[in-house]
């Protein structure tokens, strides 16, 4: 089993597509926070998903979450159909499936992929 790298860039390039509103600082700033903290990479990607993920959200409400884990702001997601679900995460998943490649690409050169 190998170890869940940070992917920061891959996740502000994820964010970028799905969420084009945010300002990318913002996340930096909240993700760069959520570090700061002791958060593992891997649940700060978990909660910027999940908020990418909540229309309405700003990347600011993840500094909000990681200053107190415990009270999340917003409403919880709602379902959605599965037209509009394709439509949300067609640029994310267009947007991992460049990174993949890329870093395929990198590792196959023998190049650093961290």
């Amino acid at each position: 089993m190998t170890d869940i790298h940070s992917a920061a860039p891959q996740l502000l390039d994820l964010a970028a597509a799905m969420r084009p509103d945010w300002d990318p600082d913002d996340l930096r700033g909240a993700l760069a926070s959520a570090a700061g903290n002791g958060w593992p990479f891997a649940r700060a990607c978990l909660a910027a998903v999940r908020l990418l993920c909540r229309p309405g959200s700003e990347a600011r409400d993840l500094l909000a979450e990681v200053a107190s884990p415990l009270e999340r702001t917003g409403a919880p997601p709602q379902p959605v159909d599965a037209e509009r679900r394709h439509e949300l995460l067609a640029p994310a998943l267009s947007a991992m499936a460049k990174a993949s490649a890329e870093f395929a690409s990198a590792r196959d050169r023998g190049g650093d992929v961290a």
